[in-house]
């Protein structure tokens, strides 16, 4: 009886903790939605906190008829695609080699992969990195720096190595080579981990805004966190306005929340389709049987 009443007092102190903590991630998103929508007076006046007031989607139009945040939009999903395929790749082929027990010198490339883990050249290393390969201003730099990621390859290298060995010694016994086996076999079994390790590298990569800032210098090229950057912090006051063609002007800060929930979107309508695979496929990963 008595142990019924702690782990129900435990329960409870469980949902409670649970619960404040996904109000402090949900309401500041429902904030800044709410104020996205809101007309300008209740917003200077602070009058919106989780309901919008007077709504008005001005701010909206202004993202959406200003071609250079489109046009980040774009450029930002074409990166991020190619960004996450290239990595996947790069982490496939890394982590594959190193979940075989079999591989000579397998924990000295063990070490040697988890070195930059915990020691890491610096942004100014990196730039002259970037530099020296002529990557400067150029998308690319947006992507071979960060290819691969310590972090997801480890998982996906623990996951390999739970895959039973009969299922490769099989193959090889019908003719498959290493590469066959890895794709034919590994990877089919692999699904939940890749699903989930794909999304890690899209969202860190969609996320991102320092790399551009730093490697990129043409504006043509910011990706859509680089524009969000700007649209946040270029402006000296929280009251530039945006005026368009005799309508009343729209609040800088109605605009930044606009851009914000604008930028946010992408990721959350990707998410729900690759949510059923992410619990599954960490927890798999991260367990060494």
């Amino acid at each position: 009886m008595a142990k019924g009443r702690r782990y129900l007092g435990s329960e409870i102190v469980f949902n409670v903790i649970l619960t404040i903590f996904v109000l402090l991630c949900v309401l500041p998103v429902i904030h800044v939605i709410a104020k996205s929508i809101s007309g300008r007076a209740p917003v200077v006046a602070g009058k919106v906190y989780l309901l919008p007031k007077e709504i008005d989607f001005s701010a909206y139009a202004s993202v959406f008829n200003d071609p250079t945040m489109i046009q980040a939009l774009w450029y930002s999903i074409l990166w991020t695609v190619v960004y996450t395929a290239l990595a996947m790749v790069s982490t496939i082929l890394l982590a594959y080699p190193l979940s075989r027990h079999y591989l000579p010198g397998r924990k000295t490339l063990m070490v040697l992969v988890l070195i930059p883990m915990y020691f890491t050249g610096g942004t100014i290393a990196n730039f002259l990195w970037v530099k020296q390969m002529g990557l400067i201003d150029s998308p690319w730099s947006l992507v071979l720096p960060i290819l691969t990621s310590t972090y997801n390859t480890i998982i996906l290298r623990n996951f390999f190595e739970s895959v039973p060995t009969s299922l490769e010694e099989s193959a090889k016994l019908d003719g498959c080579n290493d590469l066959q086996i890895l794709v034919r076999i590994i990877l089919p079994l692999s699904t939940a981990s890749l699903a989930t390790i794909a999304l890690f590298y899209a969202v860190a990569r969609w996320n991102n805004y320092a790399d551009v800032r730093y490697y990129i210098n043409t504006s043509s090229k910011f990706t859509l966190q680089m524009k969000l950057y700007q649209v946040v912090f270029a402006s000296s006051s929280t009251d530039v306005s945006m005026v368009e063609g005799g309508k009343n002007s729209i609040l800088a800060e109605t605009i930044q929340c606009a851009a914000v929930v604008f930028s946010t979107v992408p990721i959350l309508i990707v998410y729900p389709f690759l949510q059923r695979y992410f619990v599954q496929g960490v927890m798999i990963g991260a367990v060494k049987e």
